[in-house]
């Protein structure tokens, strides 16, 4: 089965954002994802949790598109990305990183926020065709609607002290 490969980069501490969000405070935050996915993603209804062992959660997602219930295996690598690995084989990992640069000293306010995808390819879509097309189309839209939701919903959280 081939894939497609995507991934976008969220400053989350942009100028004029209060407040500033902590390592620490994204880090509970992505954990909070992992467990309560449809607080962070507006097209999923519902997450429950199958299973959690050390840094590895199973969970069962259900979209509001009606499609079938996913399970999916969710590892965290604390405190710089999550993993989730999705039945098809589908890979999305939620990585937070730190820019660096001769004039920054990597604080806080240089923290950003990837979601990287790979997406396992129907069985009949081709690359070049319009149904491919509209696959990464369809998954562009979703996943930097959920990476910039998701950023929204951190603040959110820190303002009422849930992370």
């Amino acid at each position: 089965m081939s894939s497609t490969n995507l991934s976008f980069t969220t400053p989350i501490n942009p100028p004029g954002a209060e407040p500033i969000l902590t390592r620490p405070q994204v880090w509970a935050g992505l954990q909070r994802k992992v467990r309560h996915a449809n607080e962070f993603v507006p097209m999923i209804l519902t997450c429950d949790v199958v299973s959690e062992e050390a840094n590895v959660v199973t969970r069962v997602i259900t979209f509001e598109n009606g499609k079938s219930p996913i399970r999916e295996v969710c590892t965290e690598y604390e405190p710089s990305r999550v993993e989730f690995i999705l039945e098809d084989g589908s890979k999305v990992q939620n990585i937070v990183s730190v820019e660096m640069s001769p004039d920054n000293n990597g604080s806080d306010k240089d923290l950003f926020l990837t979601y990287a995808f790979e997406w396992k390819v129907p069985q009949g879509v081709t690359k070049g065709t319009p149904q491919w097309d509209e696959m990464v189309a369809n998954h562009t839209k979703m996943s930097t609607g959920s990476l910039l939701n998701s950023v929204k919903v951190l603040r959110s959280m820190a303002k009422d002290g849930r992370i």
